[in-house]
Protein backbone atom coordinates (compact mmCIF):
# COMPACT_ATOMS: atom_id res chain seq x y z
CA UNK A 1 0.00 0.00 0.00
CA UNK A 2 1.48 3.40 -0.99
CA UNK A 3 -0.26 6.74 -0.48
CA UNK A 4 0.76 8.97 2.87
CA UNK A 5 -0.59 12.19 2.05
CA UNK A 6 -3.76 10.30 -0.35
CA UNK A 7 -4.98 7.18 -0.34
CA UNK A 8 -4.83 4.07 1.90
CA UNK A 9 -2.19 5.20 4.26
CA UNK A 10 -3.52 9.12 4.90
CA UNK A 11 -4.97 7.52 7.80
CA UNK A 12 -1.45 8.00 9.10
CA UNK A 13 -0.65 11.07 8.45
CA UNK A 14 -0.32 11.96 12.13
CA UNK A 15 2.80 10.03 12.00
CA UNK A 16 5.42 12.63 12.07
CA UNK A 17 8.20 11.15 14.60
CA UNK A 18 10.46 8.16 14.88
CA UNK A 19 8.63 8.28 18.45
CA UNK A 20 5.17 8.04 16.93
CA UNK A 21 5.76 5.94 14.86
CA UNK A 22 7.46 3.60 17.37
CA UNK A 23 4.38 4.21 19.68
CA UNK A 24 1.55 3.19 16.80
CA UNK A 25 3.37 0.06 15.12
CA UNK A 26 5.68 -1.12 17.80
CA UNK A 27 9.49 -2.51 17.55
CA UNK A 28 9.97 -4.06 14.57
CA UNK A 29 12.14 -7.59 14.73
CA UNK A 30 14.13 -6.21 12.00
CA UNK A 31 15.03 -2.55 11.14
CA UNK A 32 17.29 -1.48 7.64
CA UNK A 33 18.15 1.66 6.98
CA UNK A 34 17.79 2.70 3.50
CA UNK A 35 20.56 5.43 2.66
CA UNK A 36 22.51 6.65 -0.66
CA UNK A 37 25.80 8.33 0.23
CA UNK A 38 25.52 11.11 2.46
CA UNK A 39 21.82 10.70 2.66
CA UNK A 40 19.64 9.19 4.66
CA UNK A 41 16.29 7.70 3.02
CA UNK A 42 14.86 5.70 5.29
CA UNK A 43 13.83 2.72 7.45
CA UNK A 44 12.29 -0.64 6.73
CA UNK A 45 11.06 -1.91 9.45
CA UNK A 46 9.72 -5.63 9.52
CA UNK A 47 6.88 -7.27 11.76
CA UNK A 48 7.49 -10.78 11.49
CA UNK A 49 4.37 -12.31 13.50
CA UNK A 50 1.51 -9.95 11.32
CA UNK A 51 4.30 -10.49 7.63
CA UNK A 52 4.31 -6.64 7.56
CA UNK A 53 7.00 -4.05 6.71
CA UNK A 54 6.75 -0.48 7.25
CA UNK A 55 8.54 1.81 5.22
CA UNK A 56 8.85 5.34 7.31
CA UNK A 57 10.55 7.88 4.83
CA UNK A 58 13.31 10.43 6.54
CA UNK A 59 12.97 13.07 4.15
CA UNK A 60 8.74 13.84 4.31
CA UNK A 61 9.13 12.40 7.97
CA UNK A 62 5.94 9.95 6.80
CA UNK A 63 4.67 6.12 6.77
CA UNK A 64 5.21 5.90 2.83
CA UNK A 65 3.80 2.45 2.01
CA UNK A 66 3.72 -0.81 4.00
CA UNK A 67 3.64 -4.30 2.51
CA UNK A 68 1.82 -7.31 3.62
CA UNK A 69 2.36 -10.95 3.67
CA UNK A 70 5.83 -13.33 2.70
CA UNK A 71 8.42 -11.60 0.42
CA UNK A 72 12.49 -11.57 0.96
CA UNK A 73 13.43 -9.94 4.13
CA UNK A 74 10.33 -10.49 5.95
CA UNK A 75 10.33 -13.99 7.59
CA UNK A 76 11.83 -14.73 11.34
CA UNK A 77 15.61 -16.02 10.61
CA UNK A 78 15.86 -19.56 10.33
CA UNK A 79 17.97 -21.04 13.03
CA UNK A 80 21.87 -22.45 12.00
Amino acid sequence: MYGASRGPLAHFGFLTSDAGFLTTFGTPDRANRREVPNDLLGYDNYYWGARKRAHRDSFFDELSSVNLGGYEGNARPRPA
